[in-house]
């Protein structure tokens, strides 16, 4: 379903492979017997770890997280070839049955790791640790069925087996994972589908920035942060000058590759606490968090010059871009329609007294 929706066509690849793999690796598992047998026993094993593996880098190519397959693979192959020490049958069934447990834990337990680094910037925290405890607690079953087996290898029968009739309970724990990993892919994938439309609802179509909306938002819980703590802050905005001219010399497009350039070379020069958005047409506000009127001066007077510095080629000609800045610093009178409107007064000075300047609204 994810696929044909685009809903991360790639990472969704992943999984489709995973869930064969494991699927394949069930029914080679279901074909053991008391005889030596590299394909039920030993190919089986590795299907179904290996499918665990793909889970998990489906799962960080899905939230864009640094690719662990590597050191995965790596440590695959040291429990493949662990396993490759004893004769792959039923007499050695507690072994193998300890090293794919501790393997198929270490997988598990890694993918809710990924998975709580993912969701814990798009959801609360004790709510991301709700959503992924399923995955850590089959994590902590296969470590609990390693531990077991080693320190009791008489319920080898029970744990390490499936073609015995006290091992009908395993053989449905192995069905559950794959119902489970089917669970965990389409939860992934809507999740990540859920991540994107909020993404797309904060941020504006053309440059990437906060919005209006989510930067209003943000914008209120640092006045209310404001309120509670007392630590000041700023806002810079500013209007790219003679902004109607380059549309009516150049076209639609160079506006927009104009606002484009501004945001893409501003955003370097921004700190990584600010917040900076497109607040309207060729307007954009920046705010500057615990940040005196001071300080804001020297990061406007940085934006300036930098966008002052960059030029812009369309066709073949240079378009020199600049813009007037309006600074504003909380007063404990202002709420933060009066914040903005400061703001956008001073901003209207710097238009009216030549443009391409900075001015600040009084304390």
């Amino acid at each position: 379903m994810a696929y044909p929706l685009r809903i991360a066509p790639k990472a969704c690849s992943y999984f489709s492979i995973a869930n064969l793999l494991v699927l394949f690796g069930v029914y080679l598992t279901s074909l053991r017997t008391n005889e030596i047998s590299y394909l039920s026993w030993f190919i089986a094993d590795l299907c179904m770890l290996s499918g665990f593996i793909l889970l998990r880098r489906g799962t960080q190519r899905l939230f864009r997280l640094a690719s662990s397959l590597k050191s995965d693979v790596s440590l695959l192959t040291v429990t493949a070839l662990l396993m490759l020490t004893t004769p792959p049958s039923a007499e050695s069934s507690t072994t193998l049955g300890i090293l794919f447990s501790l393997m198929a834990s270490a997988t598990f337990l890694l993918l809710a790791k990924d998975n709580f680094v993912a969701l814990r910037t798009s959801a609360n925290k004790y709510v991301a640790i709700v959503l992924l405890s399923p995955i850590a607690i089959l994590g902590i079953t296969f470590l609990f069925r390693a531990v077991a087996l080693l320190m009791i290898p008489s319920i080898g029968t029970h744990l390490a087996t499936i073609q015995t009739p006290e091992a009908i309970p395993m053989l449905w724990f192995f069905l559950i994972i794959t119902l489970f990993i089917n669970v965990i892919m389409m939860g992934n994938a809507l999740t990540r589908l859920v991540q994107k439309i909020r993404l797309q609802a904060d941020k504006d179509y053309l440059t990437g920035l906060w919005n209006r909306r989510s930067v209003h938002q943000q914008l209120t819980q640092l006045h209310h942060f404001w309120l509670r703590e007392g630590k000041e802050f700023s806002l810079i905005l500013f209007d790219l000058d003679f902004f109607k001219q380059i549309n009516d010399s150049y076209g639609h497009q160079a506006g927009d590759k104009v606002l484009v350039n501004t945001a893409s070379t501003l955003s370097k020069v921004l700190r990584t606490t600010d917040i900076f958005s497109r607040f309207g047409g060729e307007e954009f506000l920046v705010v500057l968090p615990v940040t005196d009127t001071k300080s804001a001066v020297i990061i406007a007077e940085k934006l300036r010059e930098t966008l002052q510095a960059s030029t812009l080629t369309w066709q073949g000609e240079t378009i020199d871009v600049s813009a007037s800045f309006g600074i504003a610093t909380i007063r404990h009178e202002d709420n933060l329609e009066a914040l903005l409107s400061r703001a956008d007064n001073a901003m209207y000075q710097a238009k009216q007294t030549g443009r391409n300047n900075i001015r600040t609204s009084p304390a």
